[in-house]
């Protein structure tokens, strides 16, 4: 039933993204171009296209260190740095919670080994931190209420952000490291990408021995 809510939900994110989100398009749109190229002087803009960078990280950390089942998490994982959401929410429709085969991780052992990293973990929440202070006191919420109605770059981003908390909170309840943490944990997912992050961190010896 889940993986169906998820398939609704992808389809109409992509309809509502090519034929219904407001704004001007890609390629009539300076907001685009200004942070595409990081050159946008509003805060609150650039924090949020960062975060959109940082996501992917995060979840790369959660589904490759368990990148052992029958659906390989890498192509998602890699596609989700351009495509967000769009290219995580597959994933989790097509993996099946009894898909492990405890074949060795697909992942390289570098790979493993950030994602196990405290010391990285916590660098990528203070970072992630400093990106969204920085977006709530230097940015301008008028403008960035502006932005996300008259750029449709902006728009889907701004949906997309959200799409990928909700994701956040699915990931972390399927996630096979999770035990012998409760299903209340996946609430962490709430708290965008540090939530997340916070709970790779406390679940990250588990991928030596599990």
């Amino acid at each position: 039933m889940s993986r169906l809510l998820w398939l609704v939900v992808w389809f109409s994110f992509i309809g509502y993204a090519l034929w219904l989100a407001p704004g001007a398009r890609s390629g009539d749109d300076p907001l685009f171009m200004d942070l595409v190229t990081l050159q946008s002087n509003e805060a609150s803009l650039m924090a949020m296209f960062s975060l959109l960078g940082l996501f992917p990280v995060a979840f790369a950390c959660l589904l490759l260190r368990s990148d052992n089942g029958n659906v390989p998490a890498w192509p998602f994982s890699l596609a989700a740095f351009g495509l967000g959401a769009f290219a995580l929410i597959p994933y989790y429709i097509l993996k099946r919670d009894q898909d492990l085969t405890y074949r060795q991780s697909r992942a390289p052992h570098w790979v493993l080994k950030l994602a196990r990293s405290g010391v990285f973990l916590v660098l990528l929440m203070l970072g992630t931190l400093a990106v969204i202070g920085y977006g709530l006191f230097m940015g301008d919420l008028q403008a960035y209420g502006e932005a996300f109605s008259s750029s449709q770059f902006v728009h889907v981003m701004s949906i997309d952000f959200i799409i990928l908390v909700l994701l956040s909170v699915y990931g972390i309840y399927r996630d096979p490291k999770r035990q012998p943490y409760s299903a209340m944990i996946a609430c962490l997912g709430m708290l965008p990408i540090v939530g997340l992050l916070i709970y790779l961190w406390l679940t990250r010896h588990r991928v030596n021995t599990a």
